[in-house]
């Protein structure tokens, strides 16, 4: 056995290939945030770590812990260390210490696949797909039951502060501890901390609960413009039927008065109802005046969860979330955009079930990713399916080479669909996607991206290690780096020794 642990490797092993990519990365943002003052104890390099993430990651070792005993009995990993241990906490500390740099590699590992003339931008396609949250699904609370959470820990710290402030009075006047057959005041600190946890995450779920009541800019302005609608609608109706009424108002005054000039008493049959009075009338101005209301409210939303919305405790960032196999998940809904060979231009996070809001976030990221990554030529087409179909997004990205299914899938692969006709505001989509061309783009949208989401979870799993939107913000952003960067090592010629 050689005596350097560098030789019990070959050349073309994961371990180097990692190393010679770690050394093309800018890693000023990590080497910055350290103090070169001299004061403290000596950090490890970034570079070091940052290669250790990637291969243990490459590996599928998402685990801090893991990491650690890799250290031990992984050579690739000692190689990496300098045969070194590195601590868990030390892992854990530095991911959650540098998020915003962590980030940035995907777009830097991105740039490298474009310099190589990996990434093919003729066409690429949109998806999400649901990854499971570090909580339960039983952590889910209704607004009434965090009411009730907050409630209770505020009453429980307040007791345990005047424990603790009755305590500092009693060894102040006595001088020395209280002594006493009780429970010992520093044994409620550990206790204290907990409470003020809990407390911390049941007022951050409420918080949630009302964002999340808040309509979104797109929904306001949806509901605005179908409330001016029935506005106008409303008066156009109440118009009319004031004007037929006023008509025969008249009618029956002149037939009165002709009656009159001939002899007779008045004019036969039964007087109109007075304008006030008259059924149809009252009906419409009463529907004027809820239709205005309904108005006023939607240019004014006010966020009013409702009692049957739930918040999870555990990770209030996290969402109940339809399952691929039936049921729900306590989750988050992960959203990518592919190129050919499952390069991952964008990863994100979304804050809803729903697809049909991503559509143009994901779309804007992903120009975001292509500007700073330098890649070269413009993206030919976008691809997503049924799922993003919305008018508003339509609208907002109608300068772009965009083809959704407004149907179904199915249609759209050329089977029977249980919907035929496109909804309204989607008829332009409906029409470019009938066209032979439009029906053999779309056909590529499932081989560009559904192995992309299979790539994924074959290598790290379905579930997220860590808890809120930055945290699995940045762990989802260093999944699609690692994705991205085996994808560079595999294109990669290997090193003959």
């Amino acid at each position: 056995m050689p005596r350097d642990v560098r030789e019990w490797l070959p050349p073309e092993h994961l371990c180097w290939k990692v190393l010679d990519v770690v050394e093309l990365l800018d890693l000023s943002a990590f080497e910055n945030s350290y103090r070169d003052d001299g004061r403290g104890g000596v950090a490890y390099p970034p570079a070091s770590l940052i290669a250790l993430l990637l291969y243990c990651y490459s590996k599928g070792v998402r685990s801090s812990r893991r990491i650690e005993q890799a250290c031990w009995d992984d050579v690739g990993c000692r190689i990496i260390t300098a045969n070194r241990r590195v601590d868990h906490s030390t892992v854990a500390r530095f991911v959650r210490r540098h998020r915003a740099a962590l980030n940035s590699l995907f777009v830097q590992v991105l740039s490298l696949c474009g310099r190589r003339g990996l990434v093919d931008l003729s066409a690429v396609a949109v998806d999400g797909s649901p990854m499971e949250a570090n909580a339960s699904r039983d952590a889910n609370q209704r607004l009434q039951r965090l009411e009730e959470t907050i409630s209770q820990c505020g009453k429980e710290i307040h007791a345990l502060m005047e424990d603790v402030v009755d305590h500092a009075l009693s060894v102040e006047a006595d001088g020395s501890a209280a002594q006493g057959d009780g429970e010992d005041t520093c044994d409620n600190w550990p206790r204290l901390s907990r409470l003020c946890d809990r407390l911390t995450r049941a007022h951050v779920a409420r918080d949630r609960l009302h964002e999340r009541a808040m309509p979104s800019p797109t929904e306001i302005r949806i509901k605005v413009e179908a409330a001016e609608r029935m506005v106008a609608r409303a008066e156009k109706r109440l118009a009319a039927e004031t004007e037929a009424h006023q008509e025969k108002l008249k009618k029956y005054e002149l037939r009165v008065r002709e009656d009159r000039a001939a002899g007779r008493r008045g004019a036969n049959g039964r007087p109109p109802v007075p304008m006030e009075h008259k059924t149809v009338l009252v009906r419409q101005r009463t529907r004027l005046v809820k239709m205005r209301a309904w108005l006023e409210r939607a240019r004014t939303p006010r966020p009013a969860p409702s009692p049957e919305s739930r918040a999870c405790l555990s990770d209030p960032d996290s969402r109940l979330i339809p399952g691929k196999r039936g049921g729900y998940l306590q989750g988050y809904n992960i959203q990518i955009v592919c190129a050919r060979r499952q390069f991952l231009l964008a990863i994100e996070a979304h804050d809803n079930p729903s697809d049909r809001t991503a559509l143009t976030p994901m779309v804007k990221k992903t120009q975001h990713n292509h500007q700073a990554a330098r890649l070269p030529g413009d993206i030919q087409l976008w691809l997503a399916d049924s799922g993003y179909a919305s008018a508003a997004s339509f609208e907002a990205l109608a300068d772009l080479p965009l083809l959704v299914s407004v149907t179904s899938d199915a249609d759209q692969a050329g089977f029977p669909a249980k919907r035929q006709q496109a909804p309204a505001g989607q008829q332009d989509m409906a029409a470019r996607l009938a066209t032979s061309t439009g029906r053999a783009q779309y056909r590529q949208r499932s081989a560009l991206v559904e192995p992309g989401f299979a790539q994924i979870f074959q290598r790290f799993g379905r579930h997220l290690n860590y808890r809120g939107r930055q945290a699995v913000d940045a762990e989802i952003k260093l999944l699609g780096t690692v994705h991205n960067l085996n994808k560079l090592i595999n294109h990669t010629p290997k090193k003959h020794s």
